[in-house]
């Protein structure tokens, strides 16, 4: 049985952003992703949610059960569509794990709540509700979790994690260098993404280092360490469990020794920088509070000299102008009432009248 497609959602996706999919391509990775979890909520998250879709891009989907699904929390499966030859990444999960870890930093769950789409849900009603879906949002506590810019720090202290995970690959009694790679390229990756978000930028998410340093330049930063950029292009190989399948040429052995020195610099410029600028942003936070409480008493303060100053001048000269109303009243009243010359010509004519008539009777 075809798995029932979402047509709106599907026709929004496809209208999004600068680049989106191809709305018969993404249609057919949807209906290869559902039929790979029957019965789950397929959400789309990744570049193809964001409207970043390239010739290169891949479909990733987030399959969301209500109980935990087989390989949830393993490498996720890696598909080809036997038509498109699009690649497809699923990842399982049950839906109690995505409310667990949803706004977790760094985790593909996150993302795919703040930015993914559902496409598909094969069940009565949807596992979970992601922001974009209608009907869906971030409770208002959880998104001033969000836009707090000590996520900035925790990005910092995942860049040192990962770090810490390639020296014990590398430490091993057989060392494994293309695991070390990979951390390595994710630590310096969360090294500069937590550059870009204490000065309150948005954070790539394509696996670019070299975008990624530029960008960090581009916003006043001096990171103290040659940018090796062929070195770097090697490391975004290692994005992902073998590098999402593209060929890797150098020796993983060659790179790591060569990208190690320039990967812990990175990390400590890291450590150093962010805590600065949240400090920066928090004395910025606290001028601006003092200067609207200013304003507030300012405010206060001229509405205070209004009302004892103005106010009493517009109460006297309100009494004097209804002291003067009543004066004038009072004067009308005493003056008699003289008719007008048009109604004393009528009375006159009247009279003369009357009395002629009077005098013929007689």
């Amino acid at each position: 049985m075809n798995p029932k497609i979402d047509e709106a959602a599907l026709a929004e996706v496809a209208a999004v952003g600068a680049s989106p999919p191809p709305l018969t391509r993404l249609r057919a990775a949807t209906e290869h992703a559902a039929t790979h979890v029957p019965g789950a909520q397929i959400i789309l998250f990744g570049s193809a949610a964001r409207g970043e879709f390239t010739p290169e891009s891949d479909f990733d989907f987030l399959a969301v059960t209500k109980e935990p699904p087989p390989g949830e929390g393993e490498i996720p499966a890696r598909l080809e569509h036997p038509r498109t030859g699009d690649k497809i990444h699923v990842v399982p999960a049950g839906a109690a794990t995505i409310h667990k870890l949803r706004w977790t930093v760094g985790s593909v769950y996150r993302d795919a709540m703040i930015r993914g789409r559902t496409l598909c849900v094969q069940d009565a009603k949807p596992a979970v509700m992601t922001e974009r879906d209608p009907g869906g949002r971030i409770d208002p506590m959880v998104k001033k979790k969000l836009e707090d810019l000590s996520e900035a720090a925790a990005y910092a202290s995942q860049a040192r994690d990962w770090m810490h995970g390639a020296k014990f690959y590398e430490t091993m009694a057989e060392p494994r260098w293309a695991m070390v790679c990979k951390h390595m390229q994710e630590a310096a990756e969360r090294a500069l993404q937590s550059l870009h978000i204490a000065h309150r930028q948005e954070i790539g998410h394509k696996h670019d280092l070299i975008r990624d340093w530029n960008k960090a330049e581009a916003l006043g930063e001096k990171i103290p360490t040659e940018k090796n950029q062929k070195l770097l292009h090697e490391l975004n190989k290692y994005a992902s469990e073998e590098g999402y399948g593209t060929p890797i040429r150098m020796n993983p052995k060659k790179l790591a020794a060569g990208t190690g020195k320039m990967t812990e610099a990175l990390i400590q410029y890291a450590e150093k920088r962010v805590p600065e600028l949240l400090k920066i942003h928090e004395r910025e936070k606290r001028n601006a509070a003092a200067s609207h409480e200013n304003q507030t008493r300012l405010s206060a303060k001229v509405a205070k000299e209004h009302a004892q100053t103005r106010v009493p001048a517009l109460v006297a000269e309100r009494k004097q102008k209804l002291a003067q109303t009543r004066a004038e009243e009072r004067d009308d009243n005493d003056t008699p009432i003289r008719p007008s010359a048009k109604a004393a010509a009528r009375t006159a004519e009247k009279t003369t009248k009357n009395r002629t008539g009077h005098g013929k009777s007689r």
